[in-house]
């Protein structure tokens, strides 16, 4: 990979990365509702689960999936469905404390469900064949998504402690009255919308 490549690579991680989507809002979520020693698991396990996506890419998984137009659909409507599942049950979250979800993949995310998650994160999926096409062509493709994956794993652990870090310096604004609740509500409909978006995005 030259050189242009690799700092091409780079800027394309970070920006993915640290772009608005299901993760970041998660890590913002968790911090502003748990503080953010509760989303560690979530900042290890994004650059995990991502990494292994990946390796699979370069390995020819990408190309496998795209070649079964019936398995990315219910890969990417699972993730839908999960991402709008999740923003329903943040938006009716009665309490003005932390949160209460229940169910699979509440929060906080513990470090294995953070890395199989993004195996329902239609946004990983995206930038995983897009990083796939664009940069593990050529020779020595596992070396090159070897690369990728330690890139991606710094940018995503990076976002995460960036998006956290935002959420929990907001706690003590937000424990104020039903602020938090406030919050939780709208950043559920922000959920909701992301997946709305990423359903019927090309």
């Amino acid at each position: 990979m030259s050189a242009d490549q690799l700092l091409a690579l780079v800027l394309f991680a970070f920006a993915g990365t640290f772009s608005p989507g299901p993760n970041t809002a998660i890590a913002t979520v968790t911090g502003a509702n748990f503080g953010l020693r509760a989303v560690v698991p979530h900042m290890l396990g994004v650059p995990v689960g991502f990494a292994t996506m990946l390796l699979a890419g370069a390995a020819g998984a990408a190309a496998i999936v795209l070649a079964f137009p019936l398995a990315t659909q219910i890969l990417k409507w699972a993730g839908v469905a999960y991402l709008m599942w999740l923003g329903f049950m943040l938006a009716r979250s009665s309490t003005s404390g932390p949160a209460q979800l229940s169910g699979p993949f509440k929060l906080p995310l513990t470090f294995l469900q953070s890395a199989a998650f993004q195996y329902l994160n239609p946004k990983a999926w995206m930038l995983s064949v897009a990083t796939a096409g664009a940069f593990f062509a050529g020779d020595s493709p596992l070396t090159r998504g070897a690369l990728a994956a330690v890139i991606f794993a710094v940018a995503a652990a990076s976002s995460i402690a960036a998006w956290a870090s935002l959420g929990a310096a907001l706690r003590g604004w937000l424990a104020r009255g039903q602020r938090l609740r406030i919050f939780n509500v709208v950043m559920g409909l922000l959920l909701g919308a992301t997946a709305l978006w990423m359903a019927f995005a090309q």
